[in-house]
């Protein structure tokens, strides 16, 4: 009896090869591959992010805030009301020879309901000529009866003025950008109720016009 051999490919006959899967790139839905559908996707993703400001940026940015506009800091309620230069301020405040002074007036009011002094880092002078953007003023007063550094009680807002000095040959700004730091509340003890504010983050910016007295 003759035997039937079984070829030379090794495979039984009839066997179908197995069907390979495409490749997850090569997938398509409604026609289109799933990489296209997904370049899309980004792209839309991206332009709408690019409306916004950008991811990074969304919801991230500084407000930008007009004078007269008061500002939450969570310690104090602040409104920027002007800026002026001026050749000096004796007995509280006196200028380099030759230069001058800069003072930015707030309207500022305590939200806590403890009094306290107005903070130095409060306000900041950005990018003006002969002032650094981390310099702090050489202090502060009240324009109702210009006491320095006054003590300012919950809820009774004082015109208070920021004051910084202009070095000689500076020219004088017609216009500055300053800033406005925030406050966060922590309570600090373990025994008793003991609060105290911390500088958070800046909460608002704003460019002034300023007003030159120096003549």
């Amino acid at each position: 009896m003759q035997e039937t051999g079984t070829g030379g490919s090794g495979q039984e006959s009839g066997q179908e090869e197995p069907e390979e899967l495409p490749e997850f790139q090569d997938l398509k839905v409604r026609g289109r591959s799933v990489r296209t559908w997904s370049i899309s996707a980004v792209a839309v993703l991206l332009a709408i992010s690019a409306a916004f400001g950008g991811l990074k940026k969304a919801g991230t940015e500084t407000p930008h805030v007009d004078a007269g506009t008061a500002i939450d800091t969570g310690q104090f309620e602040v409104t920027i009301q002007r800026v002026v230069t001026v050749k000096d301020l004796k007995p509280l405040f006196t200028p380099d020879d030759g230069g001058a002074l800069i003072a930015v007036v707030t309207k500022l009011k305590v939200t806590d309901d403890t009094g306290t002094t107005p903070p130095s880092d409060l306000i900041r002078l950005i990018g003006v000529p002969g002032v650094k953007d981390t310099d702090p003023p050489l202090g502060t007063t009240n324009l109702r009866d210009q006491t320095m550094n006054p003590v300012l009680t919950p809820d009774a807002g004082e015109d208070v003025a920021y004051v910084w000095k202009l070095p000689k040959a500076t020219q004088l700004p017609t216009q500055v950008n300053l800033t406005v730091q925030g406050y966060e509340n922590e309570d600090e003890s373990i025994l008793d109720h003991h609060e105290k504010w911390l500088p958070d983050k800046v909460v608002a910016d704003s460019t002034v016009k300023v007003k030159d007295n120096t003549k």
